[in-house]
């Protein structure tokens, strides 16, 4: 992992985030809590893909050589964005018992898919869509197509953004009926991904915003969920700050509001992000004011750290890294080499989120009554100087620092068992990752 990578990352985060709420960034729960929102505090283990981020090699090289490459990466999860590749490479198209077999063969979790709202809540379409998810092994299937309210009279089904309160909420009301199927047929549910314009304000009520109108209908329990882009939720923020108010184009301007809000709101309505990453586009006559261009992950932007030290343990949702730009000409290593060094950085940034939360989970267990307030103090510490020699590239003493962390938190923890184990399990799961870390940089993997 590049040194370089962390320096980047922290001018992303500002100010150090110990002492406050962090977050599980970017993975799925653990293997005993399947992929509904973790126990809190539970460390989240994996780092997904979005396949829209490597379309040209999956469609040049196929599923099976992608989906290898990811998996020596040390991607575990990805999203679907078409189910199709090269004709030439088969002969033919590919099946999907093909696909599940490459995703089986390297390890590899299909997490959820991007297909049309209308393959989503069409009664005549989704029914296919949702027995290919199943068959692909995948939890849920949504859709990135904007609100869809407006509805042809021929047919009744969607053919245009949804611009009005009412239309907003029909496009709700229909992605909870899709639900309701979705989850008889045995998925966890279904889910709408945001771009920026979601986040417009109504025509017939121009001080409500489109997608707070959406949010508010769902309905949770049929399993209609969301999967917020982070960067597209900040770019909303950016280019529609407050009714009437133009955006602001300048790169330390985050926007009207703050995307992680509508997460600690909700938490259970997330139930994967896009890390996705993004710079201002260059200022011309003709710039729409707020508005960002994709990046590498940690090259651009967009606040992980301080986003996901807000939402904190409270959510635990799929995290997906996408780069709709990595496929560009000139791109070092091309869209698989975006993917690589973006695992890299995804990888720093998840660790060093739990860090920070676990240094948070002692002040809570100390408020709690259930650690003396002298010991938190002493593990705080460890946790902490871990945190600053990981910020520093510093594995090796890192590693050290939480050693030490985790045999006092054994010695030091007296009369509750629970909360001992606790500290003791977070730590060791994320001195794995610092070890894993170490030893890629030292060649050992």
């Amino acid at each position: 992992m590049s040194k370089l990578n962390r320096r980047n990352f922290l001018g992303l985060a500002g100010a150090s985030a110990v002492g406050v709420a962090a977050s599980p960034l970017l993975g799925i729960a653990p293997a005993n809590a399947a992929l509904d929102v973790a126990a809190p505090d539970v460390p989240l283990e994996n780092l997904g893909l979005q396949l829209f981020t490597v379309r040209d090699k999956i469609s040049s090289l196929g599923f099976a050589v992608v989906f290898e490459e990811l998996a020596r990466i040390g991607y575990k999860e990805v999203e679907f964005a078409g189910y199709t590749q090269s004709t030439n490479i088969l002969g033919r198209q590919i099946t999907t018992a093909e696909i599940k077999k490459a995703l089986d063969d390297n390890g590899l979790k299909a997490i959820g898919s991007h297909i049309s709202a209308q393959a989503l809540t069409d009664p005549n379409q989704r029914k296919a869509s949702f027995q290919t998810a199943l068959d692909l092994g995948m939890p849920f299937v949504g859709t990135a197509n904007d609100f869809w309210g407006g509805i042809r009279a021929s047919d009744g089904l969607p053919y245009a953004t949804s611009n009005t309160v009412a239309e907003v909420q029909r496009a709700a009301d229909m992605l909870n009926a899709a639900a309701v199927e979705a989850k008889a047929m045995g998925l966890k549910g279904i889910y709408h991904h945001n771009h920026q314009n979601e986040f417009r304000f109504t025509t017939d009520q121009p001080t409500v915003r489109r997608y707070d109108v959406f949010t508010s209908r769902l309905d949770d329990s049929t399993g209609a969920f969301m999967e917020m882009d982070i960067a597209w939720a900040f770019k909303g923020a950016r280019t529609f700050p407050a009714p009437g108010v133009p955006g602001r184009h300048e790169a330390s301007y985050l926007g009207g509001f703050d995307p992680a809000d509508y997460v600690v709101a909700n938490p259970n309505r997330y139930k994967l992000f896009h890390t996705k990453d993004a710079v201002p586009t260059a200022l011309t006559a003709n710039t729409i004011l707020g508005d960002l261009v994709p990046v590498e992950f940690g090259t651009g932007i967009v606040p992980f750290r301080a986003f996901f030290a807000k939402v904190g343990a409270r959510a635990a949702a799929t995290g997906v890294y996408e780069q709709d730009s990595a496929t560009n000409a000139g791109v070092p290593g091309g869209s698989l080499g975006a993917a690589a060094r973006s695992y890299d950085g995804m990888y720093y940034v998840r660790t060093l989120t739990w860090l920070d939360e676990l240094y948070a989970l002692v002040g809570r267990l100390v408020t709690a009554g259930r650690v003396k307030a002298a010991v938190g103090a002493d593990l705080q510490g460890r946790v902490g100087n871990a945190i600053k020699r990981y910020e520093g590239g510093h594995e090796e003493s890192a590693i050290g620092y939480l050693g030490q962390f985790i045999a006092k938190a054994n010695n030091q923890v007296k009369g509750d068992d629970a909360a001992k184990d606790l500290l003791v399990s977070n730590a060791n799961v994320i001195l794995g990752w610092l070890q894993t870390s170490e030893d890629k940089e030292n060649g050992v993997l």
